[in-house]
């Protein structure tokens, strides 16, 4: 008989005062779910704590009230702390997955598949995001935290966020047992934290309050729920996965190429946002938004096509955008939009979502800080398109390149980050000797 365990693990690099920070010098959480013979229901998993902003390090200080400056993504909330998510096998390290930059999967993830209505209640006890990034201010940023006074201590800001990723967003418990016995070998997860200057940054685009302000984490901890007494586990594992790339343009005809190595890709799908503003406290680097000018002006995607072995796929066909005929239409074309979020979630699947007329504009950066004060929580934006959303076979990319070219208007020195994120399937073979991943 089968019997469901509640699970709670103590990150096993906890420091001695159970507080953790990126300016501290502790960038990485690490959580060891053991080897056992019970199986993991991935979608339970939960990263656990609370969370403040100071303005400074000095224990007279902890309140940053007049620090009126600082912002934090309303957007993501918590998921913006976290820079890279690794699971690994437990028992041989070999990576299971990894996602490289996890706040811009997140902020093509989360606005896509959840509602205003969410983003107001659970999300914003759960994950501390709000749709009005006044209102995050005051009950994220601003709350009071830390020593009010000699005798009161007031912890912050609770969060207990899910960790969606292809293996912990998938329907099948995931075994835990011995390699030879078809699993996993336990499972290691690793959280590194994002730097400071790309969680915090000032709301009106200046650097005032913002120089010495940091992120901490208390009485951080993971939970999860599993499954005990299931039995002879087969010996293969087939999951989702997401595997993630970056890369760089420039010019108003850009051109993107990847061998991504990946036999049953379902579907690929990024974000993008000047690259003057990562890592800079001037300017949310998180945002997501069409191209930009160096001056902040607009520069729309005029046209765009996907290519595979050089082959316009699965578009047949160049998309117009509306701003090819209009440069000046803030509009956001509708099908650049609709092939976008179809390839995070099939299309008519999607019964929840931020992405609407007022998220989805084609806009510009002018003046200073307007990037950091959107409406509704900030800009559902970017590119993408379904390879199969019917049969979860896949199509193969294992020796053929993806590609994406847009004629961009581009027309000063503005380097554009792009963030691409593929999902794929892969399977996980079991042997005496390890585990084999195959893509």
């Amino acid at each position: 008989m089968s019997m469901r365990k509640n699970l709670e693990i103590t990150s096993s690099n906890h420091t001695s005062t159970g507080t953790v920070s990126f300016k501290s010098g502790n960038p990485v959480l690490q959580f060891i779910i053991g080897e056992s013979d019970m199986t993991l229901i991935g979608s339970s998993v939960r990263l656990c704590g609370q969370f403040r902003v100071r303005a400074n390090s000095s224990t007279a200080n902890t309140i940053p009230q007049n620090a009126s400056n600082i912002r934090l993504s309303e957007q993501l909330g918590m998921f913006s702390i976290v820079d890279q998510l690794v699971i690994k096998s437990q028992a041989t390290h070999q990576v299971i997955e990894e996602i490289k930059n996890y706040q811009h999967f997140m902020a093509a993830y989360l606005p896509t598949t959840t509602s205003m209505g969410d983003n107001l209640t659970h999300l914003s006890q759960q994950s501390l995001v709000l749709p009005n990034y006044n209102a995050h201010k005051l009950n994220v940023v601003d709350i009071p935290t830390g020593f009010t006074s000699k005798d009161n201590f007031v912890s912050g800001n609770s969060f207990c966020i899910h960790l969606p990723c292809g293996l912990f967003n998938g329907q099948v418990p995931i075994p835990l047992g011995q390699n030879s016995q078809g699993g996993l070998g336990g499972l290691l997860v690793e959280i590194h934290l994002a730097p400071d200057s790309q969680v915090l940054f000032g709301q009106n685009g200046a650097t005032d309050d913002m120089l010495n302000a940091f992120y901490e984490l208390t009485n951080v901890y993971m939970t999860a729920e599993a499954v005990d007494g299931v039995g002879p586990m087969p010996n293969s594992f087939e999951f989702n996965s997401i595997s993630s790339y970056y890369t760089t343009f420039n010019s108003a005809n850009a051109i993107v190429n990847f061998n991504l190595g990946l036999s049953r890709v379902l579907g690929v799908f990024g974000n993008m946002t000047s690259a003057s503003m990562i890592n800079t406290v001037r300017a949310n680097g998180l945002a997501s938004n069409y191209p930009v000018n160096s001056d902040g002006s607009r520069a729309p995607i005029k046209q765009l096509f996907f290519l595979r072995g050089g082959e316009k796929f699965p578009i047949e066909y160049n998309v117009n955008t509306t701003q090819r005929d209009d440069v000046l239409d803030e509009t956001a074309d509708a099908q650049v939009t609709q092939e976008f979020l179809n390839a995070i979630q099939k299309f008519s699947a999607i019964s929840r979502s931020m992405a609407k007329p007022t998220t989805t504009r084609v806009v510009g950066a002018v003046p200073t800080g307007a990037m950091n004060t959107r409406v509704n929580g900030g800009q559902v934006v970017g590119i993408g398109c379904a390879y199969d959303v019917i049969s979860g076979t896949g199509i193969d990319f294992s020796s053929l390149n993806f590609g994406i070219n847009m004629e961009v208007d581009i027309t000063t020195d503005s380097p554009q980050a792009l963030y691409l994120f593929v999902h794929s399937k892969q399977t996980l073979m079991f042997s005496p000797s390890g585990i084999r991943v195959v893509k």
